[in-house]
């Protein structure tokens, strides 16, 4: 197996690295949206609770106030109120888990877009020296084909030899 065949070879495995890099570029781009989404959906669902429970707060404090109230009823208030606050709390807790899963998954994207360049990188280095190789090659090639244009040339200047040459039949030793 030549260089040339070897080179091309690796090159056509760097591209097809390079390629699955990129791949992975675009399903993390997607899982990154995917997360952006389900934050802002989170971050929408503890605006609404907490815009709800503020007025249902003022409505129950507001039929309290004014006249007097059993003890069972300020209780029942208070209950209803700390529902309210664990359940913010819990919508709060959601918006962080997803605020951090998506910060996980911009850190994966990154992660990936380095993966790409390096491998864009490796493949356009080899890519570079099998350009090298091929140059060479073709130099190589024209030189040795100069060099036989030069033998062919001085033979067939050999007096008595004309014509013969390129039959298969050379100066005889």
């Amino acid at each position: 197996m030549t260089a040339d065949v070897t080179l091309q070879r690796l090159a056509a495995l760097r591209r097809r690295r390079e390629q699955r890099a990129l791949e992975a570029i675009i399903v993390q781009a997607g899982l990154v949206r995917s997360a952006q989404r389900q934050v802002d959906e989170a971050a929408r669902a503890a605006r609404h609770h907490l815009n709800e429970a503020r007025a249902k707060e003022r409505e129950l404090i507001g039929s309290l106030a004014g006249h007097a109230v059993s003890y069972a009823t300020i209780i029942r208030t208070q209950t209803e109120l700390d529902r309210a606050a664990l359940e913010m709390a819990r919508q709060r807790a959601a918006v962080a888990r997803t605020q951090a899963n998506l910060l996980n998954q911009q850190s994966a994207r990154a992660e990936a877009g380095v993966n790409f360049r390096r491998c864009q990188r490796a493949a356009a280095k080899l890519n570079f020296a099998c350009e090298q190789e091929a140059a060479r090659r073709s130099r190589w090639d024209a030189a040795l084909n100069e060099a036989e244009d030069e033998d062919l040339a001085s033979h067939s200047t050999l007096p008595g030899k004309r014509g013969m040459v390129g039959r298969g039949v050379g100066p005889s030793p």
